[in-house]
């Protein structure tokens, strides 16, 4: 399988390609809001450094959010343009998802993962994962300050916790108030597109590959800040 990967999501902008169960090339960049500007040249010449050329490639894959509402948009955008040109099917992953994934096994084991995203002004986006990095909760949007109580809520007392994301200093800091151990992920804060191929390569395509991406917000565009229970709608 030879997919096209990328991210514009977050403040890091990341491109991968993937062949034959690897990375073949990849290309990250801190983006803050150049997303329009640096996101196509990175297609560009992560290609070129691949030797990929579209008609190679079995689909492109894209993080659909949750994270800025303008680098989703872009995102999206970018891959729904380069698909349709090329004629290939499209497949999304939450940012969150992506960020579940990249811990190693050594860290993973045996623990609640915790992927968080700083949504600013002391909210997260965020979701539980198992060791294997499926789903143990729905997506949510909340205050930093409420994830000791959820983790009790859904998990109860002990189970060992790993924080992964741009938002682990948020819930640490909440987690150190209730006295809750954790350990963070020597992990990059933000997504990857080369953990989002691997992702998609692992899973499979054909179970994704027949339904449109659209774009995944927590919460609405121009909203204010989440309440502590904020659940996704």
């Amino acid at each position: 399988m030879k997919l096209l990967a990328l991210d514009a999501a977050t403040t890091a902008c990341s491109v991968a390609c993937w062949s034959k169960d690897a990375v073949t090339a990849q290309r990250e960049e801190i983006a803050g809001r150049r997303q329009a500007e640096i996101l196509m040249p990175m297609v560009k010449s992560t290609m070129q450094e691949a030797g990929f050329d579209y008609p190679m490639l079995d689909a492109i894959a894209v993080t659909n959010g949750p994270g800025s509402f303008t680098g989703v948009r872009i995102g999206l955008a970018t891959a729904r343009g380069l698909a349709l040109a090329a004629g290939l099917p499209l497949t999304g992953v939450t940012t969150l998802q992506a960020l579940a994934a990249a811990p190693s096994k050594d860290e993973r084991r045996e623990r609640i993962i915790l992927a968080t995203l700083d949504a600013r002004r002391d909210q997260l986006y965020g979701q539980f994962f198992d060791e294997n990095g499926d789903p143990a909760g729905d997506p949510f949007a909340a205050a930093a300050e409420s994830i000791p109580g959820r983790l009790e809520r859904i998990f109860g007392d002990g189970t060992p916790l790993l924080l992964v994301g741009s938002g682990t200093e948020l819930a640490a800091r909440a987690l150190d108030q209730s006295g809750r151990r954790y350990r963070c992920s020597e992990s990059p804060p933000f997504p990857h597109a080369a953990t989002i191929a691997a992702l998609v390569a692992r899973r499979g395509f054909d179970r994704a590959a027949g339904e449109p991406v659209a774009p995944f917000y927590l919460r609405d565009p121009g909203i204010g800040p989440a309440t502590p229970d904020r659940e996704a709608g």
